[in-house]
């Protein structure tokens, strides 16, 4: 049954322009937020292509990896020695 059309179908990650959402959302936002920060064109134009391409080899490679990235740092405590800033210390 896994190996049906409507299955495979039903349950492969959305995309859109060929990237999942949610690496859209990251090639937006670095794009735009660089965009306004240098006020270039030609950066818009170099870096949103040089980022969709990145993006879509990765998207290649591992469809769910940003979602893995952000569980990994909701779900790990901050230490407080970061707070008084101390750097990152990690215990077991």
């Amino acid at each position: 049954m896994e190996r049906t059309p409507l299955f495979i179908g039903l349950t492969r990650e959305v995309t859109f322009a060929g990237l999942p959402i949610m690496y859209l959302v990251v090639l937006i936002t670095i794009v735009m937020l660089g965009f306004l920060l240098t006020r270039s064109f030609l950066y818009l134009i170099l870096m949103g292509g040089f980022g969709y391409v990145a993006l879509r080899g990765l998207a290649a490679y591992d469809p769910k990896i940003i979602n893995v990235f952000i569980a990994t740092v909701q779900q790990t405590r901050m230490s407080p020695a970061f707070l008084r800033g101390e750097g990152l210390v990690y215990r077991a």
